[in-house]
């Protein structure tokens, strides 16, 4: 495992590039964060407010995923996109120590969770299963098919969610066979109470499904119009806390009563812990996100904005969910989109873009001040859009989105139908932070390390650096 350099912002340490997985020590002294930068920084919590850097890791690959130990706490697994799980010791005094290398999986380690013995390790891999390993005998015990979520239970039931949509709970143990459950939507993520009587889905309609250990259906409540990304219950096991693409973080009580709201421009909410009064989540920043859990009140927030841009003399704007154009006192709604509206764009005062989580609507608005729309399109991306830009001219136009994942896509329309696509521009290893439009042929896009590409289109209408 090679080291890694860290970088210093703002009040001291950070990852050099986004944060994707956090996770607590058991008694909430310890936040173990990782990140694309090939590195996991492991926290002093006991002051939330200045969080101080113990120990840094140094992977091979970007880490996807961390889990301490709950047997013994000075153990942390980690996942990496090259295929390999590890463990260390961590102690407060010494350096940390590799123990146990588990690889050869054949694709990246998105989680890795531990069974209550501290000895057995579960080993999500990209390819939609889960590997089972004897993790201190470097012993591989078989896997799990169908598995993208997992789950594992104070009580050892192991949930996972699969490719076809199936919940299922298994007692790896003690039973070979599992029992299922079909959820009313996608499953983003699910999570075990502490007590292990509850079973939280996150689902990408917007709402989060309660079960028991029998799978049998306790509650649903929707907690907005933002499909959920990450859902964990807080240590007592009184609350839970729900990431969502706004980007936000909600939390409600046991009962399905909201309590709080919060929202946070730069929150990557696809890992989530919580800890005696604090929630972690991770972040296209360089730190930690935490914030308190009685008030949803944070560290250096930055409450987001609704999006916006130039349009006819006026703006067009998304409130929520609706999109809206005209000047400040007379204000025109143009359409509603399925889920909240994440970005906007527009061309030559021609054509408005707006994405909500992975679709795209382009529509050509005629002439004249009662604001026709011509022609309209809704694209499929391939993952939640965070940015969009709009380039070409609007008879051609090609659309730009960006994805939270860090992935860069286009379209090149016609108004004919429906393109081909979308093509796959880049991949950017920091993220995309922003898409920012040069001229009718040029964009800049910007990534969470401060770097930019300048991306141009050809004769051809195809996009390129």
């Amino acid at each position: 495992m090679s080291s890694m350099v860290r970088v210093t912002v703002g009040n001291g340490p950070a990852h050099a590039a986004p944060i994707s997985c956090v996770a607590f020590r058991a008694d909430g002294g310890r936040l173990a964060s990782g990140s694309h930068d090939r590195s996991v920084i492991v926290w002093d919590t006991s002051d939330p407010s200045r969080l101080v850097m113990v120990t840094e890791l140094g992977q091979n690959a970007a880490v996807l995923s961390v889990a301490f130990n709950p047997a013994a706490a000075d153990l942390l697994a980690t996942g990496s996109a090259d295929g390999t799980a590890a463990v260390w010791r961590v102690v407060d005094d010494r350096p940390p120590s590799l123990m146990k290398v588990l690889a050869g999986h054949p694709g990246p380690v998105t989680s890795v969770a531990w069974m209550p013995d501290g000895q057995h390790l579960i080993c999500q891999i990209a390819s939609s299963r889960a590997a089972v390993w004897n993790a201190f005998g470097e012993t591989y015990l078989g896997e799990l098919e169908d598995c993208v979520r997992l789950t594992v239970s104070p009580h050892g039931l192991v949930a996972t969610v699969g490719a076809d949509g199936l919940v299922a709970v298994r007692d790896l143990w003690r039973d070979p066979g599992r029992i299922t459950y079909l959820p009313g939507a996608a499953v983003e993520d699910c999570a075990w109470s502490p007590d292990g009587t509850t079973l939280a889905l996150a689902g990408d309609d917007g709402a989060l499904e309660l079960l028991n250990p029998a799978l049998l259906p306790m509650r649903s409540v929707r907690l907005g119009d933002a499909p959920l990304r990450g859902i964990t219950f807080s240590a007592d096991g009184g609350a839970l806390i729900a990431g969502t693409y706004d980007p936000a973080l909600v939390a409600l009580d046991i009962a399905g009563r909201p309590q709080w709201r919060r929202t946070e421009a730069r929150l990557w909410p696809r890992s989530l812990a919580a800890a005696g009064s604090m929630v972690a989540a991770a972040t296209f920043g360089g730190r930690p996100h935490l914030v308190d859990l009685a008030t949803g009140g944070g560290i250096g927030d930055t409450p987001a904005t609704e999006p916006s841009a130039p349009f006819r003399g006026g703006a067009l704007a998304a409130t929520g969910r609706i999109l809206t154009i005209g000047t400040a006192g007379d204000r025109h709604p143009l359409w509603e989109h399925d889920t909240r509206v994440t970005a906007v764009a527009t061309l030559a005062d021609r054509v408005v873009v707006s994405a909500a989580h992975r679709a795209v609507r382009v529509m050509l608005v005629a002439d004249g001040p009662d604001l026709t729309i011509e022609r309209g399109i809704t694209l499929h991306a391939p993952e939640p859009v965070k940015a969009v830009a709009v380039l070409g001219a609007a008879d051609a136009p090609v659309v730009v989105a960006a994805s939270y994942d860090f992935r860069l896509f286009s379209w090149t329309l016609d108004w004919a139908g429906i393109p081909p696509g979308p093509r796959l521009i880049g991949e950017f290893g920091y993220g995309i932070a922003a898409l920012t439009r040069l001229d009718d042929h040029r964009l800049t896009a910007t990534d969470h390390h401060g770097e930019l590409v300048i991306l141009a289109l050809g004769a051809d209408g195809a996009l390129s650096a």
